[in-house]
């Protein structure tokens, strides 16, 4: 009997061991899943490539090379870990496109090549695994939030903002850009003088809130005696409704109000103060 009553303490001894090595077992399975969802979305960081000082021609922002069809891109971003290049030319991967670090430390830069000079190009910056920015000299970008309430008429053909493939601001680069020819080069500015100047917000002028609307009312202002325009800031800023003095970016100008080959227009030209 006792024999027996001995056989059966083992016999729960043992079923307790197992039953706590199983325990430990789902624990260590129960541990890695949650580990695993927690990193579910995250993306890892862009493994950053050897040092390299910028190649000539190289400057802030994107340079254009080889007749459009590479592009050098820098980016002045000391103490970071990590900046890879992220948009349409590598389908938004964050590790096709690694920059190169100068030994300096302070700039990030790579070339891509096989690039259409006519296409537009959306790009951003992937820094240290966790930040998209775009390019602070790019001179067009994509809003997520406001670029839907910019009508055809205002800018035909707007390039469609990258949705699904990142978030964020967007920059937006492009070799051959239109190029506007100058038209009235016999222009005499006013003597200062006589400057009678007329502070115009583009965005309120008129009910359409663009240049082309603008251009069609300097007859009423001439008629003013108004012989000069100050313009309200006209570069990116947040948000469509903003007298422009919470800019965003300093040279793209404000999708909402203008196409950029407008700013150049002879009329325009011939009523401008600096």
């Amino acid at each position: 009997m006792k024999r027996i009553i001995n056989h059966l303490v083992s016999c729960v001894y043992e079923t307790k061991r197992v039953k706590t090595i199983v325990y430990l077992l789902l624990l260590v399975i129960i541990c890695s899943t949650a580990c695993k969802k927690a990193s579910d979305g995250v993306l890892e960081p862009a493994p950053t490539d050897q040092k390299a000082d910028l190649p000539a021609g190289a400057k802030d922002g994107v340079a254009f090379i080889n007749n459009g069809t590479s592009a050098i891109v820098t980016l002045y971003s000391p103490g970071k870990k990590s900046v890879a290049l992220i948009g349409e030319f590598n389908n938004w991967s964050t590790s096709a496109t690694p920059m190169r670090n100068t030994t300096d430390g302070n700039y990030w830069w790579i070339q891509v090549d096989n690039l259409n000079p006519a296409t537009e190009y959306a790009y951003q910056f992937y820094v240290d695994g966790s930040l998209k920015v775009a390019d602070p000299y790019c001179e067009k970008v994509l809003d997520p939030d406001n670029d839907q309430y910019i009508s055809a008429a205002t800018y035909p053909n707007l390039k469609a903002y990258p949705t699904g493939k990142t978030t964020g601001i967007v920059s937006v680069m492009q070799a051959n850009q239109p190029v506007y020819t100058w038209k009235n080069s016999g222009f005499t500015r006013p003597d200062k003088n006589n400057l009678v100047i007329y502070e115009l917000l583009i965005r309120d002028f008129t009910s359409d809130h663009n240049y082309a609307s603008t251009l069609a009312k300097l007859d009423y202002l001439t008629g003013l005696g108004i012989n000069a325009i100050e313009l309200m800031p006209v570069n990116e800023f947040e948000g469509n409704l903003s007298w422009g003095y919470n800019p965003s970016f300093t040279l793209p100008p404000i999708s909402i109000m203008v196409l950029k080959p407008l700013c150049k227009t002879s009329s325009m030209n011939a009523m401008a103060a600096e």
